[in-house]
Formats: structure tokens, sequence, C-alpha cells
């Protein structure tokens, strides 16, 4: 018997990048961990184990740099468990190794040639293990464990078999296998062992049977009853040539043990229950054990195109469930209106439960920035500490995948600009330990993201300076600017106020782009700054970009929409109630001036004739920094779902999308903030 099993094609490959992208992202986390917690053993295995699965699943695929990097990794982190003490050196040297292996991860899943410069790694982790501490006295090796194996029974025919190979002087053994418990492709692992032990002995028999193999069984062991001219150490030999098997033991089949006879140990388990019958679960930190069916399947990947097309077809479904709401609307027929009702619901339930499968932690772009801040801190050669709060916030896949690059530049800026040299802080008082933190909090439909730091602040003087001798502004606009409008201008396209350009920053690029992007997710950046206390950047963003909730509006004729997460509130305005301040029209809500500006003027379409009209207040930048929005009318606030529009008008300010209303009418869905922000950089 043979156990054929394939391994160079796609869906192997894919399969081996999902798990070593898991692997590298374990990695680099644990040792940002190590570096400060250098005694964690825990972090320690963890970091061993992921680079032994490493070694040996880019070895069964055949990467032999990517094994042979990972290999001289986990001889570092093997001599740690020993209870050598890393140094920061060993540390930076690690993560250079981390980043050879994304890159060459990224190159794979590409198909690009290039393998990684392993020598010259080598021989840097070869020169910093040098620097590793004296093991501790107290440190023993770990013992090999050992398991009692036992046979399982051979059916007649099976027998036979052994009989006749006995006859010509060959033995019948058992060869009894466990797997590490982090072992990755165990169902390809074992079919290598298969066919690597046919290579000197006859396959009689395998348990679980080569129909029955996948992940849990094999999780429990592998056993395979085999004839052979060969002795047990040889065929120990050979199975130990497969990667990732934590124990061999091979002896002489012995037909009086029973298969049924045979329990796995499990030293937590009680012996009264079989350990297929539990799972580890993680929750808040804590272990727990939760007895669950074994054939459950817990999860399952699912690549995220599939979900953007799920999520279109349960968007259409919601458009056809407002068409069907407006016909039946003024119906007598009591069962229609009730069946529309029930696919009201359904849709409803259906859109949220597809919603909240998108949704993933904003730990996932969090996780990122660990390592951003330690490259940042030696760089400059500040002491910078991260702090970071609301990891588990769920948030969208599509709008997570945007948020990074803004998230980084202000890292930047704070590492950069706000944080100050330790000795500048010690002067002032401070600790010479610059924090920064990020936040993330839910409200409502929106995330709200901070960045907090307690450097320098922003001077609004020197924001005042740099602008005049940029030309960004005359003396007279600028004297006329509060505190908090001369702090924004930082997001002017080439705005800097570095007197000095430097690989971080300087070249006034970051805080535009932080702008423009957060801007094109239908979200919101304000900034708050105090000098020497520090400076805190508000984000606030849609929770998701496909179905979102929008007010519909006529203009001259024509509908409008406008998602709600840009609309403080909707008055009605009379043409009396307009003052005029200069050029500029305006209408007082309690107590605070609105500045005024009609949509078709921003459309450039013709002007309306009517004398009474709705006004929505609409945010920009934040809740402080309003404008009222003036339309004929407010149709109504509904569902909509919003589709890109293609490259020739992506490009358009002000329109984010377009939607499909239960009519069949296409409608423009706008971003007034940018039309409002054009018209004022004319």
């Amino acid at each position: 018997m043979k156990c054929a099993v394939s391994i160079d094609n796609d869906e192997y490959r894919q399969l081996f990048i999902e798990e070593a992208k898991e692997h590298i992202d374990t990695i680099t986390k644990s040792m940002l961990i190590l570096e400060k917690e250098p005694e964690n053993q825990e972090v320690i295995n963890m970091l061993f184990r992921s680079a032994h699965t490493l070694k040996g699943s880019s070895g069964m695929m055949g990467f032999k740099d990517f094994q042979e990097l990972t290999h001289a990794m986990e001889d570092v982190f093997d001599d740690m468990r020993k209870g050598n003490k890393p140094s920061s050196s060993l540390i930076s040297a690690l993560l250079e190794c981390v980043d050879a292996l994304s890159q060459r991860l990224e190159n794979i899943q590409n198909k690009v040639e290039g393998e990684i410069a392993v020598s010259q790694l080598k021989g840097k982790l070869k020169e910093m293990r040098i620097e590793l501490e004296t093991p501790l006295a107290n440190k023993t090796p770990e013992g090999k464990l050992k398991t009692e194996s036992k046979s399982a029974v051979l059916n007649q025919a099976e027998k036979d078999i052994v009989k006749q190979a006995e006859s010509v002087g060959e033995q019948c053994f058992m060869v009894d296998l466990k797997f590490a418990d982090d072992c990755g492709f165990k169902t390809i692992r074992a079919g290598m062992v298969v066919d690597k032990i046919s290579e000197i002995a006859k396959v009689i028999k395998t348990i679980p049977s080569n129909e029955e193999l996948d992940e849990q069984k094999l999780s429990l062991g592998f056993k395979i009853t085999v004839t052979s001219k060969f002795d047990e150490k040889t065929l120990e030999e050979s199975a130990k040539q497969v990667l990732e098997i934590e124990q061999v033991n091979v002896h002489q089949y012995c037909e009086e043990i029973p298969e049924a006879a045979v329990q796995p140990v499990n030293k937590e388990a009680p012996a009264t229950l079989p350990i297929e019958n539990y799972v580890v679960t993680v929750e808040d930190k804590k272990i727990s054990k939760v007895q669950v069916d074994s054939q459950s399947t817990q999860s399952v990947r699912v690549k995220f195109d599939q979900l953007d097309k799920l999520m279109n077809w349960v968007g259409e479904l919601v458009i056809n469930k407002i068409a069907l709401l407006q016909v039946t609307s003024d119906t007598r027929n009591d069962s229609l209106k009730r069946i529309t009702e029930n696919i009201d619901r359904l849709t409803a339930d259906l859109q949220d439960l597809v919603m909240e499968v998108r949704m993933v932690p904003v730990g996932q772009v969090f996780d990122r920035f660990p390592r951003l801040v330690r490259d940042l801190s030696l760089k400059s050669e500040k002491k910078i500490d991260l702090a970071m709060e609301g990891r588990d916030i769920d948030i969208d896949r599509s709008v997570l995948d945007e948020i990074g690059e803004p998230l980084i530049h202000l890292l930047r800026n704070s590492a950069d600009h706000g944080i100050e040299m330790p000795q500048e802080r010690e002067k002032t008082g401070k600790n010479v330990t610059g924090q920064i933190k990020m936040n993330a909090l839910r409200h409502g439909n929106q995330i709200i993201i901070e960045v907090i730091d307690d450097g320098a602040g922003i001077d609004p003087e020197k924001v005042k300076d740099a602008a005049l001798r940029k030309g960004f502004a005359n003396q007279a606009e600028l004297d006329k600017m509060n505190k908090e409008q001369l702090i924004n201008m930082i997001f002017l396209p080439g705005f800097s106020t570095a007197k000095v350009v430097t690989e971080t920053s300087g070249r006034g690029v970051g805080m535009d782009v932080v702008k423009t992007k957060i801007s094109a997710l239908g979200g919101t950046v304000h900034i708050e700054s105090q000098i020497g206390k520090g400076t805190k950047t508000i984000i606030k963003l849609p929770i998701t970009l496909a179905i979102i909730q929008a007010i519909l509006v006529k203009d001259t004729a024509q509908t409008f929409a406008i998602p709600t997460s840009q609309v403080s509130e909707i008055v009605k305005v009379k043409k009396t109630d307009v003052k005029s301040l200069g050029k500029t029209n305006a209408i007082i809500v309690r107590d605070q001036i609105i500045p005024m500006i009609h949509l078709h003027k921003l459309l450039c379409l013709p002007e309306s004739d009517e004398d009474e009209y709705e006004l929505l207040i609409i945010y920009l930048g934040d809740e402080n920094t309003k404008v009222g929005l003036v339309v004929d009318s407010v149709m109504r606030q509904q569902d909509i779902l919003v589709k890109s529009l293609n490259e020739t008008f992506a490009k358009l300010k002000g329109i984010s999308g377009a939607t499909i209303l239960g009519d069949g009418q296409v409608v423009l869905v706008l971003d007034v903030g940018q039309f409002v922000t054009k018209i004022r950089n004319q």
C-alpha cells in the first residue's frame, strides 16, 4: 500500500504561504516581547515552535534557502530555551532574518525568482550568538518523551501476507509515530512517511487508513504495520527522515494486544474520557477545555474575494427588497404584506451576518506597529514605548486594509516630530522614555482611532511661520485663524515645519496622505495639541464601506445620496433666515454660525427657484467644524450598496461611488467634505 500525495501544486503552495505568514507574525511579536522579558520561557518556546514548523514546511515545499535560515534561527531559539538571554543586537539580527523571510514569502506568492542571502544572515546570527549570556545553572535540557506503542489487530488477509513474508525470512513490525503538536500539513507528512518506509518495507496497514486521514486523527498518532528484512533501527531512521515527527517507536508486531485497548495518553485529560472529545480554546488569556463533538469543524478559511461577491449579492438583495417594499406598501393583500415583512426581516438578518463575517479585529493592523516603533526608536536614538488598546474592536476588512498607511505616517510623525530626545525630556521633567498610545473604540456605525503622544506638541506660531514662508497663506489670512485652524494646516499638501529632511519625515507628504486616504474612506481626521504636553490625532471611519446608511436628497430634480456618518442634523430653512457674511451666506443654529453652500453650485447645476429648502449640516473634519449643505428636499434615509466607479470617474473629488435604488435609478454617492475642501483650495 502506498499513499500517493502530491505537494507540487498551487493549493499546497497557498496553504504554506498562509501558514508561514502566521508564524512570521508570531515570531515578530514574540521577539518584541522577549526583548522586554528575556526570561519569558513561554515566549521562547513559542519562538522555537514557530521556527521549527517553518523549517519543516519550507523543506517539504522545497524552499531550501527558507529552510536553512529558519533552521539557523531555530538553533538560536534552542540556545534561549537552555537559559541563554538574548541581547538587543541579537534581536535586531533575528528581526532582519524575519524581514528576509517575509520578502522571500512575497516572492513565492508572486512567483518571483530570488532566494535569501542565507550565508550573510547566518554569519550575523553566529556572530551575535557569542553575545548570549551563560546558561542559567538550574536549566536542564528537555528529556526525550517516551510513549507506549501498541499494535493494531490484522484481519485474516493481512495475516496471510505476514506469514508469506515470514516464510522468506522477513519480519512484521509496527511503526508507531507521533507528530509534533504544532506540525502543519500532517496528512501530507503522513503520506511522506509511508512513501519513505515503502522504500525498504512492504506496508500492510495504516491507522488511520488512507481514506480516513485527517489532521485531527493524526494528532493522536499514526501507526504503520509493515514487513521487512531490515531491523527496527533501520526502519526508525527511515521514518525520521521526514520532519516534524516528535517520536518514532518501532517494535515487532504483537497479535495479543487488541486495537481496542489502545488509548492515547493525555496527562491533563481524565482517564475515562478519550482525548478527541476535547479542544483547547483561548479566551482572555485563560486556557479552558471545552467538550465538543470530535467531528465538528471549528473554522474554515474563506478567500476575501468570495466574501466580496457574497456582500455584492446581499447588496443586490437589499436593493430588490426595498423595491418590493415600495411596490407592496399600498397593497391591501395581508398575505403579501406578511411575506414581504418576512423577506425584509430575513434580508436584514442575512446582511448583519455577512457584515459580521467580514469583520476582523483592528489588532491585525495594530500588530505591525510595535516593530515599526522599535526601529524608529533605534534610528532616532530616542526611547519610545508604544501602548495599544482596543485591539479586539472589529472593522470591515476592506477598511482595515486601507488604514495601515495613514497610521504609519502618524506614528512616524509622533516619533520624529513629537517625542523629544531623552536629554530634552529630562530637562523639562518628563520621563526620558516617550509614550505613544493607540486607542480604537466603537461609536455607533463608526470606529474611532486615536494616536496620542506625550511629546513637544505642535506650536501654532511655528505653523504660521512655515505657512507664510512657503506661501500657503498671507499674513492677513493667518492672523484671522484660531489655534485649531492653524494646527490643522499641516494637512495641506507639501506642508512641513521640519527644517531638515530626514529619512523619516520632513518632505511634507505624510499628513497630506493621511487626510486624503481617510477622506477617501468617508472618514474624518482631526488634531488636538498642546505645547510641551503632546498631540492627539483622532480618526473617525465608517465600520464598513459596502452597505451603508445614506440620506437621499433631491436638488434641481436630481437625486443624490449622502452617507449619514457625514450628517449632523437636518433643519428647514427659509430664505429670510439666511444671513450674509461678506461673500458667504450663513445661518444661525442654536447660537452657532453655520456657513452655507448650495449643492447645485457644487455640482454646477441650474439654480432652484424654491423659497424654502432644507439644510443638511455636514461634518468637516470633526464635530466642531461644520458646513450647511442646501438642497431642495430630503427624501428619506435607507441602506444602500455603494458601487465603485470606473477609472474615468474614480478621481472625481466629492463623488465616492454610486448606488442603485429600488426603482432602478442610478444615484451618485457624494462626499461633501471633499467638495468643500476642493472649493476652498481653488
